[in-house]
């Protein structure tokens, strides 16, 4: 299935901003973090805008964006 993950701030080093890319039936958004090299902690993932866990299946048309958290003070 075809889909759209978009990086932003320090996870686009060295990456993408912008990719489309192919994924068997079935996977989720660990697949893609994994297939990306990114350590899951401290990471926001949004499936279409809206937040979503490692857990969830991305279907055909899925926009996945990762977004690094923030820390400061």
């Amino acid at each position: 299935m075809h889909i759209s993950i978009k990086l932003y701030g320090s996870l686009c080093i060295g990456r993408f901003a912008t990719a489309h890319r192919d994924y068997p039936a079935c996977s989720t958004i660990a697949t893609i973090v994994q297939d990306l090299g990114i350590s899951p902690e401290y990471l926001i993932r949004l499936r279409n805008g809206i937040h979503a866990s490692l857990d969830d299946e991305v279907q055909e048309g899925d926009t996945v964006s990762l977004l690094p958290m923030l820390d400061g003070g």
